[in-house]
């Protein structure tokens, strides 16, 4: 992909996106198809060419700058932890990493319906117009998989998914005798020769899709500048006027028609609030006081299921999902999805530690290194167990939020309590999955919430309504006119599937009214001209 040049500097662009992950990345491939001059600000590194054929060029530079480079600050409960968040950085962000599941959110998700009440009142948007963006980004991440029996909606163009393996099949089997309805889960997963699936690494031969195999098949490039984080957006009342950029030691100037905040739903609201000035006091885009707030994760209840008899794990690994429990009770209880991951020796004795720590009393102590045993005869009886999450909608709160700090290494603290209707609903999720896989063996690998770091959305959020939320159904920033908001912060609630493909959908939905304004303006240029 072209890189910016020195003669770029000091260059109008049409457009200046902040962020190459999904929605920057989307955002980017969209605005170039339709002719703009497109300009992609990512703070880590591009590798040195995009990968062609079977394999990358210079992988380990790709490793590299395809992590997130500093620690994150959690103050969970009260409780303070850093560590680094599971998201990525360079050239496709997230997507880099991510296990490539690409569902779909549900009607139930954006719409208010009379047999399933909305938590928010239902998005500013309709299900119905976000349909096409959906199919348009399933084609192309190159979506594999096979339509959900309880859904409403077709989608014909799904790619066909290679045959389940003895072990999922055994599993699928279950699951329709207790009265489920598992389908094949939709990836991003070309499953080429040699495919390794490469769940939560990177790719090394191209089977997996992600923002920057989309950006390599565009027929009209974005330019990047890698290596460049945006320090701050300078701006009058209504206007974007710059982008303030470092790069090394040097600061430069960036100058757009539009600016497009692509930088997660932690950095983008970052961005926002050190950009205050005497327009916007509290930060831009923040006279509601909404930038940082509404921060949402999803919570994972991870269990392990073994099959009826010894079988072999051979075959596709992210394979197999269900919903019949997403809204359960009149409760949101997520989904049920196929991890990847198997559960052998030394993960299920990890798990009798922790489970022996949380609960045994101090004089018990020295048994601890005798789990060894109960561990390893479980194995050579049942044979490795298969994970899989059921993932829990999180639901917007305005303490929820990500708070400036300057003293920490990424500049924020995200502060999150976890609520207890959260804690209720993953309890319920024991109950109903106790129910109804009864009669075989499962564990449940933790019992408290396990919050899904890498599904950060919510703190920008979309609203009719300027004095609660942060952008408009176009995502356009309240009172900027030429600002708009194309990651997962804009969601006003996280749903219970992984919003990557939700993510890009809305990008290209972005990208539209984008466009339509492009164009209205050059119209405008042109007859002032006259």
């Amino acid at each position: 992909m072209p890189q910016m040049s020195a003669q770029d500097q000091g260059r109008i662009w049409d457009v200046a996106i902040i962020g190459a992950g999904m929605g920057g990345g989307f955002t980017a491939r969209a605005l170039a198809d339709a002719g703009h001059d497109v300009l992609l600000i990512e703070r880590g590194i591009e590798e040195k060419s995009p990968p062609s054929g079977d394999e990358t060029h210079d992988p380990e530079v790709r490793l590299a700058g395809s992590k997130w480079p500093t620690l994150s600050t959690y103050e969970i409960d009260g409780v303070v932890s850093r560590f680094y968040a599971p998201i990525g950085s360079g050239i496709g962000g997230s997507t880099n990493w991510y296990a490539a599941a690409l569902e779909r959110f549900a009607d139930i998700d954006i719409d208010s319906l009379p047999n399933a009440t909305h938590p928010t009142g239902g998005w500013p948007i309709s299900y119905q117009e976000l349909l096409p963006y959906y199919e348009q980004a399933e084609r192309m991440l190159h979506v594999a998989g096979t339509i959900d029996p309880l859904s409403a909606h077709g989608a014909n163009h799904l790619l066909e998914p290679p045959p389940l393996g003895p072990c999922d099949t055994d599993f699928v089997r279950l699951f329709q005798k207790n009265g489920l309805h598992p389908y094949r889960l939709h990836v991003g997963i070309r499953y080429l020769p040699g495919c390794d699936e490469c769940l939560g690494r990177l790719c090394q031969k191209n089977c997996r899709t992600d923002v920057r195999s989309v950006l390599t098949e565009a027929p009209r490039k974005p330019t990047i500048m890698a290596r460049s984080e945006v320090v701050r957006l300078e701006s009058t009342t209504d206007r974007v006027t710059c982008a303030i950029v470092a790069q090394g030691d040097k600061q430069i100037r960036v100058e757009a028609k539009v600016f497009v905040l692509a930088a997660g739903a932690i950095h983008t609201p970052k961005l926002l609030l050190m950009s205050k000035n005497d327009h916007w006091p509290n930060g831009l885009a923040n006279h509601s006081d909404m930038v940082g707030r509404n921060l949402m994760f999803h919570a994972n209840q991870n269990f392990t299921l073994w099959p009826s008899e010894k079988l072999p794990s051979s075959g596709p690994r992210k394979s197999v999902c269900f919903r019949d429990f997403y809204y359960a009770d009149g409760e949101r209880c997520g989904c049920v999805q196929s991890t990847g991951f198997e559960l052998g020796y030394g993960e299920f004795l990890m798990h009798l530690y922790q489970r022996f720590d949380r609960g045994a009393p101090s004089y018990l102590r020295m048994l601890r290194p005798f789990l060894r045993i109960p561990a390893a005869l479980t194995i050579k009886r049942f044979g490795r167990g298969t994970i899989f999450v059921n993932l829990i909608e999180d639901l917007p709160y305005p303490e929820n939020r990500v708070v400036l700090k300057e003293d920490e290494a990424d500049g924020v603290s995200l502060k999150y309590t976890i609520k207890a209707e959260l804690r209720e609903r993953a309890a319920l999720v024991r109950r109903l999955l106790t129910d109804r896989l009864k009669g075989r063996r499962l564990i449940f690998l933790a019992q408290d919430i396990e919050l899904n770091y890498g599904h950060p959305c919510g703190t920008c959020v979309m609203s009719d309504d300027p004095s609660t939320g942060v952008v408009d159904r176009d995502c356009r920033a309240h009172g900027i006119a030429n600002l708009f908001i194309a990651d997962g912060s804009f969601m006003p609630t996280s749903a219970a599937i992984n919003p990557s493909l939700t993510i890009a959908a809305n990008a290209l939905r972005v990208s539209a009214a984008i466009d339509r304004n492009l164009l209205d303006w050059r119209e405008l240029a042109k007859s002032a001209g006259a």
